[in-house]
């Protein structure tokens, strides 16, 4: 199989970086006791982002720049509510605004068809593709070898030391990246010859065709684009926030978490364009024979950007550093994904049907489940590489938008609107659920024909409906169903809704848990209050048992630190601590309480309670208010400016076929 790079190889710098890097990070790992894992910017953001900027231009940036504006949404809209509710993840936020345990279990198979279809088979590719043009391994042997390396990985402890190495990698990530946008910049000339030469980076194959193949579109410089372009309108990324202490903390990071986003544009989407203009005959391939020659896909070659400009213009050694670390933060996305998915289908699936399986099972199946998980992803990759036209962000968008509307429609009717109930959120989400996979399953049983051989596609005008406006519809039908059936059936009552609306930040009371009815579907039951309103006291001690089953309960979706750290004090803190005996082991209990963020433990009696009123939001200190207020203002003045700098201000051919 003939590879994209024939004249570069790894220089011997190159090569000792690589191993000299993973040798230390498995070495550290031996020494390393209990890790978290976490999961950072890795080689399918990159490479996603450069080669949507290699075949359409900037217009992939929109999906960075949107979702600034909807993190700002979500710091001061949102996350006040999840604050104010006293919840770590947002499956715990449903329980407590729905009831019930039907919801969790849509979010378990939902975040199992998410880990397959967008996060393993994503990241094994994009990993495949960097081993590809680095090494020239066929595609199957570099997924093999990632796969392999994430289980020495794993067993070798490695990633036991993700909690110290995943913040330098990424940190070495970034400013490698920052070196190879200057690199790139200066090749071209900056930004404005790469506006004026990338209209030109066109692969020989195309110049010589009638077709439009291969040649880049007529509005690749602006964000602002037709509703009936064929890559689609702009649109918007629904972002998750983590917990954190009070509102400011939480606001805080939506901003910094918005700087980072304005990053991608210039050092992922920009620097997918110079590669076009610089590599033009392998990037810009027209044909599915030149194509598959060039990167073994016939669809297309755009997704070798990023590889390709890291290998041909990276100085020796920085090249070695710049894809160790690429294929460590691969490697600390694959082990997290193997552990949370394993985990989620153990707890939440196999223990359903077999509640009294002992420990070794679940262990047994776990593993087991995560084979499997392996396997599908991998026969998935064939479809990747030929979906969206061979364009790997746009896969991800796709299925995205097949999955994720119903969701988001749930959390902004919970956040919202009181009425809203149990029976409609599932039901919303069902229906939701259905409808996107019919779409998913229809769309991936075509086969899309190579751009030169688009007059033979027969695939119905339903398919070919784009997947950011199917996004949109799905959405509106899952608030229609949901608003019809909550408004059919009971409402939740009032008691059990206080302080969960955006609406009553301000109600001091105490939200009444809503109680889940026997049976296999688990019900929310509403009508509890029939019964009593509250049939045991609010105050009652957190058993070591309780502990244990709390972790395993809350600690599966997206486990957040303080969620853990809060459940692990309670676990080692649950005996009365006596204040009037002040000794080192009163303090030792005080500093691990304060480290895990468990700042105010009562001390007039040792057990762990729940009163029946909270406080409302913690007042904000005004001058760091106002400091968040005012760098959300500039981050939206910032974006603004780049939505009007990136765009192409000739509507009359912009929009001469709408």
């Amino acid at each position: 199989m003939a590879t994209a790079i024939t004249s570069v190889a790894l220089h011997w710098a190159d090569i000792l970086v690589l191993i000299t890097y993973f040798g230390i990070v498995i070495g550290f790992g031996i020494w390393v006791g209990a890790s978290l894992f976490a999961s950072n910017i890795g080689s399918g953001h990159f490479i996603g982002l450069a080669g949507s900027g290699a075949n359409n231009g900037i217009g992939a940036a929109t999906f960075e720049l949107n979702a600034t504006y909807v993190l700002m949404i979500l710091g001061w809209i949102f996350l006040p509510v999840y604050i104010k509710a006293d919840v770590f993840t947002m499956p715990e936020f449903l329980k407590k605004r729905f009831g019930g345990d039907r919801i969790r279990f849509y979010l378990t198979i939902l975040a199992l068809l998410l880990s397959v279809f967008t996060k393993i088979s994503v990241d094994l590719y994009s990993g495949a593709i960097f081993l590809n043009q680095a090494l020239g391994w066929n595609i199957y042997v570099s997924v093999i070898s990632l796969v392999l390396l994430a289980a020495i990985f794993t067993i070798g402890g490695g990633l036991s030391a993700v909690i110290w190495t995943d913040f330098i990698q990424t940190i070495i990530m970034i400013l490698s990246a920052f070196i190879l946008m200057i690199i790139c910049y200066t090749k071209v000339g900056g930004i404005q010859l790469i506006k004026e030469l990338y209209p030109y980076a066109v692969a020989d194959t195309a110049l010589f065709s009638n077709s439009t193949c291969g040649i880049p579109p007529e509005d690749f410089f602006s964000l602002i684009r037709p509703l009936d372009s064929v890559d689609g309108p702009p649109w918007v990324i629904v972002q998750r926030a983590l917990a954190a202490k009070n509102v400011t903390h939480a606001r805080a990071g939506c901003i910094v978490a918005s700087s980072l986003k304005f990053l991608s544009i210039f050092i992922m989407v920009i620097p997918g364009m110079v590669a076009r203009i610089l590599f033009q005959d392998k990037i810009g391939c027209a044909t599915p024979e030149s194509c598959k020659q060039i990167c073994d896909n016939e669809a297309s070659c755009t997704d070798i950007a990023y590889p390709i400009i890291v290998i041909e213009l990276m100085p020796n050694g920085l090249r070695g550093l710049m894809l160790a670390c690429m294929i460590a933060a691969l490697m600390s996305s694959l082990t997290s994904i193997f552990n949370s998915s394993s985990t989620i289908f153990t707890i939440d699936i196999w223990q359903r049907f077999r509640p009294k399986a002992p420990q070794w099972e679940l262990l047994i199946v776990g593993r087991i489940f995560t084979l499997v998980l392996v396997g599908i992803s991998i026969l998935w990759i064939p479809i990747i590489s030929a979906a969206q036209g061979g364009k790997l962000f746009d896969y991800i968008q796709s299925v995205t938008s097949f999955l994720a509307p119903p969701i988001c429609s749930i959390y902004v009717l919970a956040i919202f609107w009181k009425r809203i109930n149990e029976e409609g959120a599932f039901w919303g989400l069902i229906c939701g659920l259905v409808i996107g996979l019919i779409r998913f399953i229809w769309e991936y049983s075509y086969s899309v024909p190579p751009c030169l051989l688009a007059a033979t596609d027969r695939r119905p005008e339903a398919i070919k409906f784009h997947f950011l406006y199917f996004a949109l519809l799905l959405f509106t039908l899952t608030c229609l169903v949901a608003v019809i059936v909550s408004l059919l059936t009971r409402p939740i009552p009032e008691q059990c809704l206080h302080g969960l609306n955006f609406f009553d930040l301000d109600n001091p009371i105490e939200p009444t848990p809503i109680p889940t009815k026997p049976g296999l579907w688990h019900k929310a039951d509403t009508a509890f209050e029939d019964k009593h309103i509250r049939s045991e006291s609010s105050v009652h001690r957190l058993s070591r048992v309780q502990s244990a089953a709390a972790i395993r309960r809350f600690g599966l979706f997206y486990p957040g630190i303080r969620r853990f750290a809060f459940l692990f004090t309670h676990i080692l803190c649950s005996f009365y601590i006596d204040p009037s005996n002040k000794s080192i082991k009163y303090y030792s209990k005080i500093a691990l309480a304060w480290i895990c963020g468990v700042e105010h433990q009562g001390e007039d009696n040792g057990d762990a309670t729940f009163s029946q009123t909270t406080p409302p939001l913690a007042r904000e200190n005004l001058f760091w208010k106002r400091i968040c207020n005012i760098n959300a203002v500039l981050i939206l003045a910032f974006a603004s400016f780049l939505w009007a700098f990136f765009t192409d201000y000739r509507i009359d051919k912009m929009f001469k076929n709408t």
